[in-house]
């Protein structure tokens, strides 16, 4: 979708959208706004859940150009740290409950989407704060203290909610309103709605897979077992939402604007402060993958005496990390993430992590989705051929991140996947991949073995990792806390000496809800599908 005046008022409507509360305010005003408000706290607001998770999970440290950084550095985290997520969350989901409970009358397909992305929104908030306000939230002044709900009690109530989604847009009459270009997603596509409903009860269910409770494990394979013959299936390419993003003050990619140019053309403040840990960099580079050289640039190390090209990454927690600079005799030159390291907004157009001024924002990767059906196949809990769906993930994330930002989505899919040829961008480079690791175990599906330290689902976490690498961290991170792959590295200076498990509840809580605040909780307080020691 290229700017256009239409599409321009979905950025500028409203700095805050949670400002809609006049009645005549109606749903389809509210959603387009709605839809670029989650996708900017997903991927680039300050906070987002991607940034966050980005240095959890490995794939970001820091370089000696700032101080500070010391909670991502040590994860030893507070009640300030990414606070923010908590607040911005619920006030998004209050423009998605506006939408729902207004709409259903008139709107009913509006509403429909409003209540696929409140599930989508309370998913991540659960991931990360475990219990937290559902049945009593978003009912404004009426209850400012809402009760805290079971983290398992809500994930069972997600996936009613989008059941009860699809049954609404499925009954929705010949009539009513129809949804259009305020669907910054779908442009009104309910089928894609529905898929993408389908594809978020498959990232609940596989999420609570291996919790050891029977009960749970019972319902989540009966669930899943329904689930693969849903009438509508999944998603079948990317989901991004795209209002209209172009280089213009407040309309630019949020992720793009955070971390590499202005609209001005000036460098984003924090383009210099933020590095490729070597721990991803050489997953990369010992796996022949030809990802690294769309991803990083060069950076220098020396070796005695000579200042040698490489790719060179920070460690989390380490005294000295690289500079950004030229390296010397005492320094080493980091990687810069490719994209971020062009002159000005409108050159990064060619793929990469940020992708440029006007790129889409994506919501949930096909490479995810593909990995997740692999990995119920693999271990049984669905019916397909799961190397198929290992191989396809990968071959996704190798057309996302060389696919230009602003490529469009509509002939890349998964049913054209197995047949797309070196004329789509990333193939060439796939198919390099695949030959040069027929012997590693993380790449060929078939001789990675069914259990031990290279099983198949080490095989399919891995690959995943690497897809969802600083564009979907979250669900990185997700996976890691669930199964404890892939094996990080933690760094000496962590709290504890051991990874946390969770984001600790805002100070705003303990001030204003301190009655029904969760006693006890710390950093290490597992979510109940965190099984992993």
């Amino acid at each position: 979708m290229t700017a256009t005046t239409g599409c321009e008022k979905f950025l500028d409507i409203n700095q805050n959208p949670n400002a809609f509360t006049a009645e005549s305010v109606t749903p389809d005003v509210v959603l387009a706004q709605a839809l670029t408000n989650t996708a900017a706290i997903y991927s680039g607001n300050t906070p987002s859940y991607n940034s966050y998770s980005s240095w959890a999970v490995g794939y970001w440290s820091k370089t000696n150009t700032v101080s500070g950084y010391g909670e991502e550095q040590t994860y030893n985290y507070g009640t300030s740290y990414y606070a923010g997520l908590f607040d911005n969350t619920y006030d998004n989901l209050n423009d998605y409950n506006i939408i729902q409970t207004r709409g259903a009358a008139n709107y009913p397909r509006h509403a429909a989407i409003a209540r696929i992305m409140k599930a989508y929104g309370f998913l991540l908030l659960v991931d990360q704060y475990g219990d937290i306000p559902y049945t009593q939230a978003l009912q404004g002044a009426s209850n400012v203290t809402p009760v805290y709900d079971k983290a398992q009690d809500i994930y069972k109530d997600l996936l009613v909610q989008l059941t009860g989604a699809i049954a609404d847009i499925n009954a929705a009459p010949a009539g009513a309103r129809s949804v259009g270009v305020e669907d910054v997603v779908f442009a009104g596509n309910m089928t894609k709605w529905k898929q993408f409903a389908n594809s978020l009860k498959l990232r609940i269910l596989l999420r609570e897979s291996q919790t050891g409770n029977s009960a749970i494990d019972s319902d989540v394979r009966a669930q899943l077992q329904a689930l693969q013959t849903a009438p509508d299936g999944f998603i079948t390419s990317d989901v991004v939402v795209q209002p209209g993003y172009a280089q213009n003050t407040g309309q630019q990619n949020p992720f793009f604007t955070r971390y590499g140019y202005t609209a001005a053309g000036t460098s984003a403040t924090e383009r210099n402060y933020q590095v490729p840990t070597q721990f991803i960099l050489d997953q990369y580079t010992t796996n022949n993958d030809p990802r690294v050289s769309q991803l990083y640039t060069m950076g220098a190390r020396v070796i005695a005496g000579v200042n040698t090209p490489g790719y060179v990454g920070a460690v989390l927690g380490e005294a000295n990390p690289p500079t950004t600079g030229t390296a010397t005799a005492s320094t080493r030159q980091a990687s810069r993430f490719r994209g971020a390291e062009t002159t000005s907004p409108g050159a990064a157009t060619a793929g990469g992590i940020f992708k440029g001024v006007s790129a889409p924002t994506p919501l949930m990767l096909l490479s995810e989705h593909l990995f997740n059906k692999a990995e119920v196949e693999t271990r049984n809990l669905f019916t397909g051929d799961a190397k198929q769906d290992f191989l396809n993930g990968i071959k996704a994330s190798f057309i996302y991140f060389y696919r230009a930002g602003t490529t469009s989505l509509a002939a890349i899919n998964s049913s054209t996947l197995a047949t797309t040829t070196s004329a789509t961008p990333g193939v060439t480079q796939y198919d390099t991949y695949i030959a040069a690791n027929t012997a590693n175990p993380l790449v060929n599906y078939d001789i990675a073995t069914t259990n031990g330290a290279l099983g198949k689902q080490a095989a399919i976490i891995f690959q995943k990792y690497l897809a969802l690498n600083s564009v979907a961290s979250t669900e990185a991170w997700d996976d890691f806390r669930r199964t404890g792959l892939p094996r990080i590295p933690l760094p000496v200076t962590a709290a504890q000496g051991k990874f946390p498990t969770r984001l600790l509840y805002p100070l705003s809580e303990a001030s204003t809800n301190s009655g029904n605040v969760p006693a006890g909780v710390t950093q290490y307080t597992k979510i109940f599908w965190d099984v992993v020691d």
